[in-house]
């Protein structure tokens, strides 16, 4: 009789665990500070997750016991709006992980001086009102170890520099490119028409001065498109503590260091 209530009392407990594990998987988990529990079309593309997923609207992420992420996918097909279930899609660490470093790879990098001459190049991880914190420049993104992270006391600071950004050398180069095909494309078909000859439309002097005229001009428009469309360095100095919330919009964590890159470093 004993042994009879002793086992029934096991089973019942046994159940509720396992419908408590369950009931928790069930509840959608918060990922990243930007993410949240709902992954966008933008963030989706941004971190470049879940990518060949046609149709994606969004996901939502669920926490399993052994720290595995299942994630619910919203698709869009021809007969309407569908969902799909991707079990154990990734582990919450290497999750994390990725996220953090595509954000490594796409923040503005900063440059910060000490009152005692040493300099700090990166990405801004965070700053509080007491310090900020630095993924140095040297380490590449698969390389989370402390040496990697450098903290710097805000009293410390001397000057602070976002660098801007540019894409001039990019744009001149596809500007170049577009210039020498249009161009050439262009002198050809002009030749032709003038001459009434479309014997050689591939040849002549017609597809030789647009192609010089077209790369000319598409340099010139690609160098002037980059520089108007480049930001310049932000320079700080001398550093204050009014200065601190707005760089903290520059910062990959601008709400405060969370607890998940603790575990990461």
């Amino acid at each position: 009789m004993n042994t009879t209530f002793y086992c029934l009392f096991g089973f019942i407990i046994l159940s509720l665990s396992n419908r408590s594990l369950a009931q928790e998987s069930e509840k959608p988990f918060f990922v990243s500070p930007l993410i949240g529990d709902t992954l966008s079309l933008e963030e989706r593309d941004y971190y470049n997750l879940l990518p060949t997923i046609n149709g994606f609207q969004f996901a939502i992420f669920y926490l399993n016991s052994d720290s595995t992420l299942d994630v619910r996918v919203s698709y869009k097909t021809r007969s309407g709006i569908r969902d799909t279930i991707i079990s154990k899609y990734k582990s919450l660490g290497n999750l994390k992980i990725h996220l953090f470093k595509v954000d490594i790879e796409t923040a503005r990098k900063v440059v910060v001086y000490s009152f005692n001459k040493n300099t700090l190049s990166g990405s801004l991880v965070t700053i509080s009102e007491s310090s900020a914190l630095i993924f140095n420049e040297d380490c590449n993104g698969n390389d989370f170890s402390n040496t990697c992270f450098s903290r710097i006391n805000n009293t410390d600071i001397n000057k602070f520099i976002i660098e801007g950004e540019s894409d001039i050398g990019l744009t001149t180069l596809w500007g170049t490119l577009i210039g020498l095909g249009a161009g050439s494309i262009i002198g050809g078909i002009g030749e032709i028409v003038y001459t009434g000859d479309s014997s050689s439309p591939y040849g002549g002097v017609g597809i030789y001065y647009g192609a010089i005229i077209g790369t000319i001009v598409g340099l010139v428009g690609g160098f002037i498109y980059g520089y108007v469309t480049s930001t310049p360095d932000i320079i700080i100095e001398p550093f204050s503590e009014d200065d601190i919330k707005g760089l903290s919009q520059y910062a990959i964590f601008p709400y405060g260091e969370p607890d998940e890159l603790k575990k990461i470093k």
